[in-house]
């Protein structure tokens, strides 16, 4: 059996571990002054990633880098001379721990070249022994058979993935939604080609009690909604699907409110959940606003919003707005056109006793409209909100 040294948390051949990998002693050997010593086996391993963290952390003092050490004393007779750079943060680790990307899709929507499985595409290449899993499952639950059915389809997947152990589960929802009270789509009822819609707090009881053993046995679950605003701007759905997350045990949900939301502006904001979140294991509330950052485009055609229970059982719901100094100030739009005298394109700012607002370029009109950012340029914007009271029962209504 070939002895092995510590080393550094990068690496994609398997999950990372908190503070250093094994490497084969034999691939140390040869690369430097006096790599006979390093055989012994007090010697310890350090790598440079550890090694600039613990200096950053106050765990170490600031010192030359000799990467080899016995008893906490420099082996060698000089420093390493390291000849590459730090591509990712010290935070972050290369991780191909087992994860499983669920699909659900409304029957007889197109998802030809969608952004999740395009996510499912970009992350296969770091599980190159296995350890990953996309599925793909087109859901018609308009009445009781159906759902039989559903539940009978889901039960045969999930014993085929029950003999992995599964560290993260995906899942994404791709539907319709009832655009006046927000209901979900969820199939047809009979035979008759018309979708019909249901409360939400009910459309994903029924579509993820089946996945339980897969998402509560995970160490993180996420749940990307890819539908309609309606379901997050009318607030009886809203306050529904705030309660499912709860009652689910999701780690964090992702939704969006674009009355016509479109799922491929959301690609590049996928994409890099898929790498900050899958595979640098970097905690996705602290990561967001970088996520975001990579998709101001999206921020153009929607909010976006972020759901996280905590252990207490309570809800934490952000949402994240684009702004811009002259298209979009504090996250709001302004009007294509001045509503009182018609002109487009008409709006400028306006420092009024030191606070900026937005006035119409034709003089005869001169009508002001709200205050904007008052800084230059644009961001994106995280707005904490305040969780909605649980949704009613079904047959109060």
């Amino acid at each position: 059996m070939v002895k092995s040294k510590q080393t550094c948390k990068k690496s994609t051949g398997g999950t990372a571990a908190t503070n250093c990998l094994v490497v084969a002693r034999h691939l140390l050997s040869g690369h430097c002054a006096g790599a006979h010593a390093v055989q012994a086996d007090d010697v310890t391993f350090v790598c440079i990633s550890c090694h600039v963290g613990m200096e950053r952390h106050g765990r170490a003092s600031q010192s030359p880098y000799f990467g080899f050490y016995r008893k906490g004393q420099p082996l060698l007779p000089s420093f390493l001379q390291i000849r590459a750079t730090l591509e990712v943060s010290l935070h972050s680790q290369l991780s191909s721990a087992p994860t499983l990307m669920l699909h659900l899709v409304l029957v007889d929507h197109d998802v030809t070249g969608g952004c999740f499985e395009l996510a499912s595409e970009f992350l296969r290449p770091y599980f190159p022994s296995g350890g990953f899993e996309f599925r793909s499952i087109v859901f018609d639950i308009g009445n009781a058979s159906k759902i039989d059915e559903y539940r009978l389809q889901a039960t045969a997947i999930i014993q085929s993935l029950m003999s992995s152990n599964w560290a993260r589960v995906v899942v994404a929802i791709t539907n319709h939604t009832d655009n006046e009270h927000g209901d979900p789509f969820i199939g047809y009822e009979g035979n008759k080609k018309s979708y019909v819609s249901a409360r939400v707090h009910s459309v994903l009881d029924v579509l993820l009690s089946p996945w339980h053993p897969l998402i509560h046995g995970a160490a993180e679950s996420y749940l990307w909604l890819f539908s309609c605003g309606a379901l997050i701007n009318n607030v009886t759905s809203f306050s529904g699907l705030q309660q499912a997350v709860i009652d689910h045990r999701i780690t964090a949900t992702i939704g969006f409110n674009a009355v016509r939301f479109q799922p491929s502006f959301a690609t590049h904001l996928l994409l890099a959940f898929a790498e900050l979140v899958i595979i640098e294991c970097l905690p996705i509330h602290i990561v967001f606003p970088d996520m975001l950052g990579q998709s101001y485009k999206l921020g153009r055609h929607t909010d976006v919003f972020l759901l996280m229970p905590d252990n207490s059982g309570s809800l934490a719901v952000t949402k994240f707005a684009w702004t811009h100094s002259q298209l979009r100030p504090w996250g709001q739009y302004l009007p294509v056109q001045c509503p009182q005298c018609g002109w487009s394109n008409a709006w400028c700012s306006v420092n009024m006793h030191k606070d900026y607002i937005f006035e119409c370029k034709n003089g005869q009109c001169r009508k002001k409209i709200l205050l904007p950012g008052k800084r230059p340029g644009s961001c994106w914007i995280s707005v904490v909100l305040r969780p909605m009271p649980s949704v009613p029962d079904e047959d109060e209504d």
